[in-house]
């Protein structure tokens, strides 16, 4: 799905603030003629990415720039493991349309408008506009409390100036935390209101799916890859949060190590991302057991009516008509018992599980080299 298709999913933040931009530029600048060369190859990258790159740049180069000549520090110098912050805004601005193109490529993969009430719209957005706006508001509330209770304010004045503290309470929280909130608004849709919706809105079975899992092989493979991606952004925190002092002698910083709730929220996101795959598949799980065995008892029942004398095989199937419709029931059977109760295969499964030792392995590794260094 492009980003103009909401046949399914929905405008992302960063687009609508990427749309919001170019009117205002389009308004005040002169006509660019866009055949130019070098406007034609900043045409071919996706506008969020240039408007997320442009961020970047400015608090990278211009506000650490500043940083240098008016403290005479700069952060990157210090501690590069510091750029792990912008890498993983930058990842999850591809996570996210990823997870939303490819929910809506899913959706259509397993034609989910003929496999649902006409009037349903269940499957028209991956995250309601309200639950994201508040999460949103919640996050900067938690952050700038964070900020006040663990006194770094007078630090970040100290050691990167106020270029530094203009990035650490405008950039960050209004040009960052959008971004991950977004990521983290699809992925709880993803994974726990997605799999509860098949069985609430009587999502009909595909039985004659080639892979026989019930034609929901697409939507099995966008859980998985949005736990990988999951998985990558809390390894690219864990190195944000603890690389100073696994080698505080190439790195610096004055903060000191995360505080408990720091460690206990990362290692929180850790069991977030295992018990969220473990809970989307198993909810899929229980939604495919129940509409496979409630056809097998329908298809049982109808032997009763298609078998004069079902108990008795010797005087059963002895009229040709009710041989021929045995073996049409036997193969709507033979269908039904084949498909599979997970959307997942077991390789799939293996995947997942070493996915989700990872994070916790690196976590541990990093906090116990940082406490003997």
């Amino acid at each position: 799905m492009s980003g103009g298709d909401t046949t399914y999913g929905e405008r992302l933040w960063i687009e609508q603030a990427t749309d919001w931009i170019a009117a205002r530029v389009a308004q005040t600048l002169p006509a660019i003629d866009p055949s130019a060369p070098a406007i034609d190859r900043f045409q071919r990258i996706p506008r969020p990415y240039l408007l997320i790159g442009s961020l970047i740049l400015l608090d990278v180069f211009l506000l650490h720039s500043i940083q240098q000549l008016t403290v005479g520090r700069n952060l990157v110098f210090d501690n590069p493991s510091w750029l792990a912050l912008p890498a993983t805004v930058l990842l999850a601005v591809f996570t996210n349309r990823y997870a939303r193109d490819r929910y809506a490529r899913a959706c259509r993969e397993i034609r989910i408008e003929s496999r649902v009430a006409s009037d349903s719209t269940s499957f028209q957005r991956l995250v309601p506009r309200r639950p994201k706006r508040l999460l949103f508001v919640a996050a900067v509330v938690g952050y700038y409390a964070y900020l006040l209770a663990t006194g770094r304010i007078p630090t970040i004045v100290e050691y990167e100036g106020l270029a530094g503290l203009f990035g650490w309470l405008v950039v960050i929280p209004f040009g960052y935390a959008p971004v991950l909130v977004e990521t983290a608004a699809i992925y709880a849709s993803l994974h726990f209101s997605l799999p509860r919706r098949f069985d609430a809105e009587e999502v009909k079975f595909y039985y004659f799916d080639p892979h026989n899992l019930g034609g929901l092989r697409p939507i099995g493979e966008l859980l998985k890859h949005s736990f990988y991606l999951f998985v990558a952004g809390v390894v690219l925190l864990t190195v944000l949060l603890y690389a100073p002092f696994v080698f505080p002698g190439h790195l610096y910083t004055p903060y000191q190590p995360p505080e408990r709730v720091v460690s206990a929220l990362l290692t929180g996101l850790w069991a977030l991302g295992v018990f969220s795959i473990g809970f989307s598949l198993l909810t899929l799980h229980r939604y495919m057991r129940k509409r496979r065995r409630r056809k097998l008892k329908s298809l049982e029942q109808r032997f009763y009516d298609v078998v004069g004398d079902p108990y008795e095989v010797q005087n059963a199937l002895t009229d040709p008509d009710e041989l021929e419709r045995f073996e049409r029931e036997r193969h709507r059977i033979g269908q039904v018992r084949d498909t599979k109760e997970f959307p997942a295969s077991t390789a799939m499964w293996l995947q997942v599980i070493v996915g989700g030792v990872i994070p916790l392995v690196i976590q541990w590794g990093v906090r116990w080299l940082a406490n003997t260094v």
